[in-house]
């Protein structure tokens, strides 16, 4: 199928990056879980008031936590939480010092609705960032992917064009891929059209095969189980 596909075609697509090579190279190195410094509490705070996150100037709607430093320590201790039989753990098995599961949870939620998650993931992946706020790399990107289900498509889009792979909930061959679709998309119409033209025309054998597989990846799986969340 030459005439159907530019020139740069297979290597706009890079899919030996985007299969192979970044899953493994993009990985955010696991830290063990620790309350934060003073440090690096004076680095994350100004987010929090930005959005309005237990530390606004402003009131807001709902009861404010009486220690918001507290509670993130609790949120990143629970986003860190893994099963007994592997993978992601669950809000239950945060220890009782941290407060009632429950609370932590929807403080996580109400959140990734402010868009802290996914301010302090951008930061982070900034070459700028200072490096207090950097050695948070992994809880954040544990707190951002706890949170892709409330935040939708769009922080699968973020996590992978930041190319921060420990922020997806899931290995990046089983996730939706709104940019490999978009590459992809103008090939159809134009397959549709080569074949109204020319009704005997046959593509090449292994061709529908490889663009349907390809298809596939961009769709992702239905379902995804808490064991395959990275480490």
């Amino acid at each position: 199928m030459p005439s159907l596909l530019p020139p740069d075609f297979p290597t706009s697509l890079d899919l030996v990056h985007r299969l192979s090579l970044d899953p493994i190279r993009c990985r955010t190195p696991p830290r063990p879980w620790a309350p934060l410094t003073d440090p690096e509490w004076e680095a994350i705070a100004p987010f929090l008031a930005a959005h309005g996150c237990g530390l606004s100037l402003t009131r807001r709607a709902g009861r404010p936590p009486k220690d918001t430093r507290a509670r993130l320590d609790a949120i990143f201790r629970a986003v860190t939480l893994k099963h007994p039989r592997g993978g992601r753990g669950a809000w239950a098995q945060l220890p009782p010092e941290h407060g009632k599961p429950d609370t932590v949870s929807r403080t996580h939620r109400r959140w990734a609705r402010a868009h802290l998650w996914a301010r302090l993931l951008a930061e982070v992946a900034c070459p700028t960032c200072p490096p207090a706020l950097g050695n948070l790399a992994y809880l954040i990107c544990c707190a951002f992917r706890r949170a892709v289900r409330v935040m939708g498509l769009r922080a699968i889009l973020l996590a992978r064009r930041l190319r921060l792979h420990s922020a997806l909930p899931a290995p990046a061959v089983l996730l939706p891929d709104p940019d490999l679709s978009e590459r992809l998309l103008p090939l159809l119409p134009a397959l549709l059209h080569r074949l109204a033209r020319h009704p005997g025309w046959r593509p090449p054998r292994g061709a529908l095969q490889g663009l349907s597989g390809l298809l596939r990846l961009c769709a992702g799986r239905r379902r995804i189980s808490r064991w395959m969340e990275p480490a």
